[in-house]
């Protein structure tokens, strides 16, 4: 096997491996979830209000808590989420994201600049994949998407 097919298949297999870790924790969250399921809270009692709290568990090593994430409706019957933050939650937020763009886009490339013709550059192009994907499913599988997806579940109940 040559060096490039042996990277691949080292780096698929470094790739999958996190993955599958990353589906068995989202397994627990699954099963405490189902102990703990998510709660909704209208601010008037119609069909539509005009704001929907939707409760979902979280655990994480700091607190074992309901968070509350809040849709205002908008025109047509549709949700948007409520984001009320500080300048400083805004730029900490902001600066947040830039620091993930770096870490997984800077890197490589800065290296790829200050060392074109490193024998092993090619492993921070996998290291950053990794990240990326890392982040991604934490992303998708954050409290936000299950919120997103309980509110839809309810709103569909509603219409019946």
């Amino acid at each position: 096997m040559d060096d490039l097919n042996s990277f691949i298949l080292i780096w698929a297999f470094i790739i999958g491996i996190s993955q599958l870790m990353g589906f068995l924790f989202d397994l627990i969250k699954w099963a405490v979830r189902r102990k703990h399921p998510a709660k909704i809270e209208k601010s008037e009692d119609v069909s539509y209000p005009k704001f929907i709290t939707v409760n979902i568990w979280h655990d994480s090593h700091l607190a074992h808590r309901y968070i509350q994430i809040t849709y205002i409706r908008k025109e047509d019957n549709k949700y948007k989420r409520y984001i009320k933050r500080s300048v400083g939650g805004w730029i900490g937020s902001i600066l947040l994201y830039l620091f993930f763009l770096v870490i997984i886009f800077g890197l490589p490339v800065a290296g790829l600049i200050i060392a074109p013709n490193h024998p092993d550059i090619k492993f921070l192009f996998g290291w950053s994949l990794m990240v990326f994907l890392i982040f991604l499913h934490s992303y998708l599988t954050g409290t936000d998407t299950i919120a997103r997806m309980e509110l839809n579940k309810y709103l569909k109940a509603q219409e019946r």
